[in-house]
């Protein structure tokens, strides 16, 4: 076992079962994926079939969809913690919106049932979104598992956020959607509504914007496994294994980690030389 693959493996045995907001979160992310399949195929061998019949099929993959995705969250201690402890993991989570993406260009540009493109791309959406949701919450479970200590050093955190140019492109998606609606084309409404709600959701997810004073004071934490960005909502840990060097320059301060460094410049972080120091002890020789 590699010193990444033992730092990823510091997971106490003994982790609960998940937590209720992460087994409902599961369940609706596993209730949506099976309500898209089972509608879709429905809809590809009965093209014919009514509306109602359609509504019908979906609500009962969606209960049914939940309900085992719940029993099945309820019944798998460490998940949470598993889903969210590597990057592929987390990413793994969204791949089932692929299918439905694939589905949509099948139908635009070949002989399938035009219903199908817009039950596939309702699916698309709702997955995505709820693929994300879980996916910020496995993260955030994951990093409190293997942050058990108390921080040996904690610094007040900005993230960099834009809002007024979040808000602008939120409301320009808003109203394409808004606007396609009304002309009754209904496909390319739903896109850019999926995109305003998936842009809603990254920003509070990334601390871009928050909902009032809710959610925990973004700050920076080092403890033993690695640093944690903690944010209003969510929660993302660096591993010390992972970080091969760190460097202090005149207005930021970058942890060089492959492809993904990690970045803090003056503006956000004030404590960049206490952090540099920190960090320094902290990485292995």
């Amino acid at each position: 076992m590699t010193n990444r693959d033992a730092a990823r493996s510091r997971v106490p045995d003994d982790v609960p079962p998940p937590d209720r907001a992460f087994r409902l979160a599961f369940g609706g992310y596993i209730g949506v994926l099976v309500a898209g399949l089972v509608t879709a195929m429905a809809v590809l061998r009965r093209p014919a079939m009514a509306s109602t019949a359609v509504t019908g099929t979906a609500v009962a993959g969606l209960g049914g969809g939940c309900l085992a995705g719940v029993a099945f969250a309820g019944h798998s201690p460490g998940l949470a913690v598993r889903l969210g402890r590597t990057r592929r993991r987390r990413a793994a989570l969204l791949l089932p919106a692929v299918p439905f993406g694939l589905a949509v260009a099948a139908s635009l540009v070949g002989p399938l049932e035009s219903r199908l493109a817009f039950v596939a791309l309702v699916s698309m959406v709702v997955v995505a979104l709820t693929g994300g949701l879980v996916t910020w919450m496995a993260q955030t479970r994951y990093v409190d598992a293997v942050t058990s200590d108390a921080p040996v050093a904690t610094w007040q955190w900005e993230p960099p956020s834009s809002p007024t140019l979040d808000a602008v492109v939120f409301a320009m998606w808003l109203l394409l959607g808004a606007a396609n609606a009304y002309r009754g084309d209904w496909l390319q409404s739903i896109v850019w509504a999926g995109l305003a709600l998936l842009w809603l959701c990254s920003g509070l997810a990334e601390d871009r914007w928050r909902i009032g004073s809710m959610g925990a004071t973004p700050e920076i934490r080092v403890h033993e496994t690695g640093l944690v960005k903690q944010r209003p909502y969510t929660r993302l840990i660096v591993l010390w294994d992972d970080v091969d060097h760190v460097r202090l320059r005149a207005d930021d301060l970058v942890l060089d980690r492959s492809l993904f460094d990690v970045r803090f410049d003056r503006d956000e972080l004030a404590a960049l030389e206490a952090a540099h120091e920190e960090i320094e002890r902290r990485l292995p020789n």
